[in-house]
């Protein structure tokens, strides 16, 4: 049997038992058109609840979003774009384990490579809150490899391959990851936030020779948009004004002062310094 029909059968034997007679309880309709119509009504009643209101409405829409995905599972397109709806609305109510499911129906079954995409990365970041690093990071470095998604997501989840290499203490991992964020994202934003992380990641571990090196590098490879006079010129210099290693990095240099005032210097090194990377291209 095609995967696609056991998938419906999966995220609705795992939902937890209230939300599952909620999605059941949503009336029935002929056509997945007049289903997705009353989703978006429903939906409608959620953007003008009282904020009272607001969590038993955002399960109302996210049982209305889940009962089309599980009536039309085989318009593929459809179902897997409400999947997608249903587990926005599940994940701001913490709902996780029924929203990575609906993610996992529109990663695996949506014909819109941008969609599968998208849907990748929140069950990345999911699992990765979860504590269930090695799965995160399977889904994105699978995203990373590919050549179906769209650029800015795949250069997305190189950075958080960097990230989550880093907060998982393999530091030459993250660094060739944020390094290779850094060089090649195609959009200049992206590249921005590796750098950030970059020089976090050095600052980490007390190079902050190194970490300086990082910050000097995001500027002169970012030069000839920083003297544009344009809108995306001003954004970036807005950009690389608000990374928050600068502050980091301001902060670890007065800490270093401050001891090296306060404690004798020694004859000998009192640690063995990191290997310094090569300096970025």
């Amino acid at each position: 049997m095609h995967h696609a029909l056991l998938l419906p059968a999966l995220v609705a034997s795992a939902l937890p038992g209230e939300f599952e007679r909620e999605v059941a309880a949503v009336p029935m309709f002929a056509t997945s058109s007049e289903a997705w119509q009353h989703a978006l009504a429903v939906a409608g009643r959620l953007r003008v609840a009282r904020a009272v209101e607001r969590p038993a409405a955002r399960r109302a829409s996210a049982a209305a979003w889940a009962a089309v995905r599980a009536r039309f599972p085989l318009e593929r397109a459809l179902a897997s774009e409400a999947a997608f709806r249903a587990a926005e609305q599940l994940r701001i109510l913490e709902a996780d384990s029924a929203a990575l499911l609906e993610l996992e129906f529109a990663r695996v079954e949506s014909p819109d490579p941008g969609l599968r995409a998208k849907a990748a990365l929140e069950c990345a970041h999911i699992e990765r809150r979860r504590r269930n690093g090695e799965r995160a990071l399977d889904l994105y470095l699978a995203l990373c490899a590919d050549s179906t998604a769209p650029p800015r997501r795949r250069d997305e989840a190189a950075l958080w391959v960097g990230k989550t290499y880093a907060q998982r203490g393999r530091f030459s991992d993250a660094e060739r990851w944020l390094r290779r964020c850094a060089e090649r994202a195609s959009y200049a934003l992206d590249r921005i936030r590796a750098f950030d992380e970059w020089c976090a990641l050095y600052i980490g571990i007390d190079d902050l020779e190194a970490a300086a090196g990082v910050l000097a590098t995001a500027r002169a490879s970012l030069a000839p948009l920083l003297l544009e006079e344009t809108r995306l010129g001003t954004v970036v210099r807005e950009a690389l004004d608000a990374m928050r290693s600068i502050s980091a990095l301001e902060r670890a240099v007065a800490r270093r002062r401050a001891k090296a005032g306060a404690i004798p210097a020694s004859p000998t090194p009192t640690r063995r310094e990191p290997p310094r990377p090569a300096p970025a291209r």
